[in-house]
């Protein structure tokens, strides 16, 4: 009975079989030829460039951590910097909400096609605005609504290309590819910046997301989910979603802390901010390879209750580390927890739906990550205020505890 919540193998493999690229009559023929994992022999191949046009284009989004930098040299306040940092997560949410009903409405190629190229422009069109507060805000929203509408769809049409088999694992790859960037990108951004100023490192930071838009037109189209398939009231209606929402807050609002808080804290105490970020970033990727083939035939609540519990770990060793080597091991084990629950998330709100009509369960499942994450931020500042990083950070983990309690109960009662 060890099978996840709202699981229903036999109705994703009948989607696996459902699934046919637009123009081939299936697979039958060339069944011997199609890796193991994979919908046909064509996929690994279009998977294999998916996972690079999401480097790429989280590449030229992640470009813009040092963008507080560049605006306090062109002279604006505080209060500008912080509405321009901002800002950028309205529209990520908004767009990400309605993202699954463009790409059901347009088809998912052309809103992550679309999503890629507002995302490119948004950070290249910098270039002209950095200087004017209207300008900088208005490409922010850009930027912001264009990598809501390529996030969930490009994830949504990595689906596509699998079946049930190793899906977790294979997911998992494909969606650390957005943050694999973080490794580097923060370094690589600030060396463009100062070596070159800001103009060439907009140029330069838009180079790989300039790069990712022809792969796009490399990738097969797949079916449009029909309209009754992919509708968000009827998905909200659903009671088999409580649980996974419930856990996207949580997961996000502990991502969103360490995204927020965690390089003042280093900062604060001496340490390299990238003795945590680069651990937890090459952390994410270690996992995502090798460690999720064993988690997909155990129950969904007990996989994300256990990454909700190292996920906890991690946050409290970071409370509490002074010296480099802590700041590591917090980083490493921040990164397994995310590694373990967040594609495990995905895969669990998306159990039971058709390949072509997930579009809108993982925009629903985005939308809410991020509003966690860019939600968090006021209430843990002004606590951070009131009584310091460590017993927030610590008040903070213990939600994951709560959370893997929660789920663990509910996983028991199953058998009663």
């Amino acid at each position: 009975m060890a099978r996840g919540q709202g699981r229903r193998p036999c109705l994703h493999l009948l989607a696996a079989e459902r699934y046919r690229p637009l123009g081939e009559e299936g697979v039958t023929g060339e069944a011997r030829l199609t890796p193991p994992g994979f919908v046909d022999p064509k996929a690994r191949s279009e998977f294999i460039r998916l996972g690079t046009i999401v480097f790429l284009t989280a590449m030229t989004n992640q470009q813009a951590v040092i963008l507080a930098v560049v605006w306090q040299e062109a002279g604006f306040s505080h209060a500008d910097i912080g509405i321009l940092l901002g800002v950028y997560g309205v529209p990520l949410v908004l767009a990400s909400l309605f993202s699954g009903a463009a790409a059901n409405r347009f088809g998912l190629l052309p809103t992550v096609r679309l999503g890629a190229v507002l995302t490119t422009f948004g950070l290249v069109s910098l270039y002209f605005t950095h200087e004017s507060f209207a300008g900088s805000f208005a490409s922010r929203i850009v930027q912001g609504a264009g990598f809501a509408l390529f996030h969930a769809p490009v994830m949504t049409y990595g689906t596509t290309r699998l079946t049930q088999d190793r899906f977790i694992q294979l997911f998992g790859l494909l969606s650390a590819m957005a943050p694999l960037p973080y490794a580097f990108g923060p370094v690589v951004a600030e060396y463009l910046f100062h070596a070159f100023g800001p103009r060439t490192f907009f140029l330069a930071g838009s180079l790989p997301g300039l790069l990712a838009l022809p792969l796009l037109w490399t990738l097969r189209p797949v079916e449009k989910a029909e309209p009754q398939v992919g509708g968000m009231r009827a998905l909200l209606s659903s009671g088999r979603i409580t649980l996974p929402m419930i856990a996207a807050c949580v997961f996000g609002a502990m991502f969103g802390f360490v995204s927020a808080f965690m390089a003042p804290v280093m900062l604060e105490r001496g340490l390299s901010i990238g003795a945590f970020f680069t651990s937890f970033t090459l952390s994410i990727f270690i996992v995502r390879l090798g460690l999720l083939g064993p988690l997909e035939t155990i129950d969904r609540r007990l996989v994300v209750a256990g990454g909700a519990v190292v996920l906890a770990l991690g946050l409290t060793l970071a409370a509490l580390a002074n010296s480099l080597p802590m700041a590591i091991a917090a980083g490493l084990v921040f990164g397994m927890g995310h590694s373990i629950g967040f594609p495990v998330l995905s895969a669990w709100i998306c159990d039971g739906t058709p390949p072509e009509a997930r579009a809108t369960p993982l925009a629903l499942f985005n939308a809410t990550f991020f509003a966690a994450i860019y939600l968090i931020a006021l209430p843990a500042s002004l606590a951070i205020a009131r009584f310091g990083y460590p017993p927030v950070m610590i008040a903070t983990a213990s939600t994951g505890l709560v959370l893997a309690v929660g789920l663990t109960v509910a996983w028991y009662r199953r058998f009663r």
